[in-house]
């Protein structure tokens, strides 16, 4: 549907005539991720190159009432910047890709949202800091990642992206600027959300439906120089979460990561695939830094206890070897040799999404053996990921489903795949993460009416215009 001539003028006077265009051919490259998600044209795209035009933008989207779509590399997976309602502007966030400081001695950071995986660990492994590098694209926004509760490479020992930040500056839904944290309180001061109220928390889940994030300052940890991963295989995923239950109690590793057979497979098999009757059907690996020799051999010795522990009560687990490729894309993150999701669903021809993610992690195995049984049924790989996140309470399950966009019955499979799975997701106790629509029909059929309210009531009252992503929490 062909925007409003009158807003793009008012846009392209905020940011410049080649900053701002409702193209057909470029809002085509905005209208779709690589997920189910159906394709939709957003009416305008917009190029902010700071926080002030940012501003300007989401005043005029309020004043006109026109949906506004906060974006920046598009390598989320669940339609999230993929329009629900007709006129919407796409605000790419791109250009806005300053690292502003890098404090050594307080270990942070402070970006804002263009900043790149690569790009910062570039700047940051200058420096002997580091940050939660997901499995994902070296492209992808570390900020997006960040406030989306995203995982990383270092997520078993200091948790998700989102409890690395620090501070954080938004444009609100009607236009005001605010800043949360310490730099709230001291402008050049960005290392800490505590002990102040985590306002913060309005800002990150929320898929882009509360304001725009401008910049946040994240927790940027130092890289020990000791390094050494172990790897195991199992023949069940029971014996692989008793072994990994115990090594997450140590709270060693800090990553510490299972997957099926079929995930272990790059690209993942597509259509379904049978395992090889002498192949474990999980693999797993688990990243040890230390600071001394000292340290390292301690961690192993933790580690080779547990596999006699294992063993010694039955376990089908076994150490194994680990090619130096593998074990060289699980330290130099982010990580081009296992990398971009991309590569996970080349025999499918380049689509994937998943359902999971967050689970407690003693509700795996029941979850696992009916998600084998619904993929398989629909000629699907069971290509799930399993990982502790910061000791041993809940973790990550996710099966990573490709799907070949080019037939829509193949879509049709595999979105019937993971809404199922979703169910079963749900009833354990599992929690979606960055949920399409169709995920927030489950959730909130299932979810505490007050829960449900807050939620709305939250969402009218910071953005009163509904302006902000509008449909991605169904309800508003």
């Amino acid at each position: 549907m062909a925007g409003d001539p009158n807003i793009l003028k008012e846009l392209q006077g905020i940011v410049g005539e080649e900053q701002a265009t409702s193209d057909k051919h470029i809002m085509y490259a905005y209208s779709y991720d690589m997920s189910f998600v159906k394709n939709k044209l957003p009416a305008y795209v917009v190029l902010p190159e700071n926080a002030e035009e940012v501003q300007q933008i989401v005043k005029l989207a309020n004043k006109t009432k026109t949906p506004l779509i906060p974006y920046v590399a598009g390598t989320n997976i669940g339609g999230l910047c993929i329009p629900e309602k007709d006129n919407s502007i796409v605000m790419d966030l791109k250009r806005m890709n300053r690292i502003i400081r890098i404090d050594e001695d307080s270990r942070y950071a402070i970006i804002e949202p263009g900043v790149s995986h690569a790009q910062l660990a570039e700047e940051l492994y200058k420096r002997g800091l580091r940050f939660g590098w997901p499995v994902g694209p070296p492209s992808a926004s570390v900020l997006a990642c960040a406030i989306c509760h995203g995982i990383g490479g270092i997520t078993g020992r200091y948790g998700l992206n989102s409890e690395q930040i620090t501070s954080m500056e938004v444009v609100r839904p009607t236009g005001e600027v605010a800043r949360v944290g310490s730099c709230a309180i001291q402008e050049d001061s960005w290392h800490s959300l505590l002990p102040l109220p985590l306002l913060n928390g309005l800002f990150t889940g929320w898929l882009g439906t509360t304001g725009v994030v401008t910049k946040i300052g994240i927790f940027t940890p130092a890289i020990p120089p000791e390094v050494e991963i172990v790897t195991t295989a199992t023949d069940t995923l029971q014996d692989m979460y008793k072994y990994m239950l115990q090594m997450g109690r140590y709270e060693i590793a800090d990553d510490l990561t299972a997957v099926s057979w079929w995930l272990s497979q790059v690209p993942i098999p597509y259509p379904y695939k049978e395992k090889p009757k002498d192949a474990p059907e999980w693999n797993s690996y688990a990243v040890l830094y230390a600071y001394t020799p000292k340290e390292l051999e301690a961690k192993l010795e933790m580690f080779e206890q547990t596999v006699k522990d294992q063993q010694k009560a039955g376990s089908s687990l076994q150490v194994t070897q680990y090619p130096e490729e593998a074990r060289r894309a699980r330290t130099e993150l982010p990580s081009q040799i296992v990398g971009s999701t991309k590569n996970y669903s080349k025999e499918a021809g380049g689509g994937i999404s998943w359902p999971g993610t967050f689970t407690p992690a003693n509700r795996w195995v029941d979850v696992w053996e009916k998600w084998r049984d619904i993929y398989t049924k629909r000629n699907l790989s069971p290509s799930v990921r399993v990982t502790m996140y910061r000791g041993t309470h809940y973790g990550m399950l996710r099966a990573m489903t490709p799907l070949n966009k080019q037939y829509p019955d193949q879509v049709e499979n595999a979105r019937m795949a993971i809404v199922e799975a979703l169910q079963v997701l749900l009833d354990n106790g599992g929690i979606p993460y960055k949920p399409p629509v169709d995920f927030w029909k489950e959730i909130f059929d299932r979810a505490d009416p007050g829960f449900v309210q807050l939620i709305q009531d939250v969402k009218d009252f910071i953005d009163p215009n509904n302006i902000m992503n509008p449909g991605k929490l169904l309800y508003r």
